[in-house]
């Protein structure tokens, strides 16, 4: 009998060693292979500053983004940039891949496009006086090939008149190029210091491999000069573009510039931007359905 039990108990012994190590091995490889819904967190904020708002896009696959945002619906007509495409709030449209991203989907139902566009409750981020506003996301661009007519965006919006009360495009692409543009509007419409109804911005820019991973898009509005703030332009990291007050003039940026601004994320569908860059009409034909913009994450951080 205890001969028995000796042997029982080093049986069990051996188990749990063999179970231990097991446990082991399976931690070792959840390390080395994070879970897709950890694949694209918020960094921290930098040495110096603070997280003011961030999203994960963390959530059940097909659900709708958190509270923080809002539906932009109805004809692309109404936003006076001659996009052809009906934003709608429809999950097909709209949603939560269940792997920690959100995607943005435009799709061709018989010739009538349909897509979306979200933004922040409010007008929620803002440079302080004397300090400076960062806001970034990691975003992946339309599909290679998806066409012309394709113009993703991730930009912010001032309340109330457009565009005095200000506009800065941290990232647009159109017609499926693999570019980047980042832009700011303000002043009057037309023309104006800001040269509207274009802008004052980079031009596209080439953004290799944005089409087919995610890449960082930033903006870093920097008002520790008074006499002349500035924003610039940043893809992973690298300044690409900058634009100071003093292009402006004063009391046009600070309408435009000093004070909160809503984010917002879109996919459009033709409209003056990409009808302009390639001289004709978009989407074409041969512009496949179903490209989708998809971010991983969006950070606004500030100092003060």
């Amino acid at each position: 009998m205890k001969s028995t039990l000796r042997g029982a108990r080093s049986t069990f012994k051996a188990f749990r060693r063999q179970a231990a190590l097991l446990t082991v091995g399976l931690l070792a490889v959840f390390v080395a292979f994070p879970t897709a819904a950890s694949a694209d967190p918020v960094p921290g904020p930098p040495a110096g500053w603070s997280t003011v708002f961030s999203d994960d896009f963390a959530g059940g696959s097909g659900s709708a983004p958190s509270g923080q945002w809002m539906y932009d619906t109805g004809p692309g007509s109404n936003f006076g940039t001659g996009e052809i495409e009906t934003m709608t709030n429809s999950s097909s449209n709209v949603y939560l891949d269940g792997n920690g991203h959100l995607n943005i989907t435009a799709l061709n139902n018989g010739g009538a496009w349909t897509s979306g566009r979200i933004q922040t409750t409010s007008a929620n981020v803002g440079a302080p006086a004397g300090g400076k506003l960062e806001v970034t996301a990691s975003i992946q661009q339309p599909n290679p090939g998806s066409g012309s007519g394709y113009w993703p965006a991730f930009w912010m919006l001032g309340p109330g008149q457009w565009p005095e009360n200000g506009e800065i495009d941290i990232m647009e692409d159109v017609n499926s190029l693999s570019d980047v543009a980042g832009t700011i509007h303000c002043g009057t419409d037309p023309g104006g210091p800001c040269n509207e109804g274009n802008g004052i911005g980079s031009g596209l820019q080439a953004c290799g491999g944005c089409q087919t991973g995610f890449h960082t898009y930033s903006m870093i509005l920097d008002r520790t000069d008074a006499s002349n703030e500035s924003i610039t332009f940043y893809l992973d990291g690298n300044q690409y573009f900058s634009v100071s007050e003093g292009q402006v003039g004063a009391s046009t940026w600070q309408a435009a510039f000093d004070h909160n601004l809503s984010i917002i994320f879109d996919l459009a569908m033709g409209g003056g931007f990409p009808n302009g860059q390639c001289g004709c009409t978009t989407p074409s034909g041969s512009t496949s359905s179903g490209g989708t913009m998809s971010v991983g994450y969006v950070a606004a951080y500030t100092t003060g």
